[in-house]
């Protein structure tokens, strides 16, 4: 059976995703636009009326935001490119890694991370918990203006979640009391096996959600 790009899945129709996928590809060409413009803003200014303190500062800012970013992704590129080598050492270097994705992780008795998407003309965002049996566990109410929730594990009846069980998380934009947009959330699972289809990785998680390598956004070592 294919692989399911489920990532892709879970990001498309909602701006903020479509957004972040933009900015990966262009922040690079920005960066150097930006510095071109901040270049020329220098050297032909007025020498009798130079750009306020407080204004160079906040572009100088921004120039470093940008600088960092650019840095972020080269190193990130990096990482993805280095583990994602058709060699067998290359595929070897996923397994063990903990990679974002739109399945299911293990409670382990710290606070889960939950990346989740909000449909623009939302007035409210719910997170709903399901468990191994996809039985809803929880819900609670989350920010529409933020990306990142960490769950604690309490359940709706005020218990704390099962550890070493799996849980999966999905976010309800509502607006006005009704349901507009429904989608995974993301969470951060550890790749059990690496496969090759096609010629390209994919990732096999413990729930049996698999990714291709190439979908990857966010990867981090595994957490003591």
């Amino acid at each position: 059976m294919e692989p399911v790009s489920t990532l892709a899945q879970a990001s498309a129709g909602f701006s903020r995703a479509t957004e972040s996928a933009t900015t990966k590809t262009d922040v690079s060409g920005d960066f150097e636009t930006f510095l071109a413009l901040l270049t020329a803003q220098l050297r032909n200014q007025d020498p009798l009326k130079p750009v306020e303190s407080t204004e160079f500062v906040a572009q100088l800012a921004s120039f470093s935001a940008v600088e960092q970013q650019v840095q972020s992704n080269t190193k990130l590129e990096g990482i993805l490119e280095a583990l994602a080598s058709g060699a067998t050492g290359g595929l070897s270097q996923w397994i063990g890694q903990e990679v974002r994705n739109p399945g299911s992780a293990s409670y382990e008795n710290v606070p889960l991370d939950v990346l989740y998407l909000s449909h623009t003309d939302a007035d409210r965002v719910e997170l709903i918990v399901y468990d191994e049996n996809d039985n809803i566990v929880a819900r609670q109410d989350v920010s529409k203006d933020a990306s990142n929730f960490e769950w604690s594990g309490i359940l709706a009846d005020g218990s704390r979640a099962v550890e070493g069980a799996y849980y999966r998380f999905e976010t309800n934009s509502i607006r006005e009391g009704e349901v507009i947009a429904n989608a995974p959330a993301l969470v951060f699972s550890t790749v059990q096996e690496v496969r090759k289809f096609d010629g390209q990785p994919v990732l096999y998680f413990a729930d049996g959600t698999q990714m291709f390598a190439a979908d990857v956004e966010a990867i981090r070592t595994p957490q003591a």
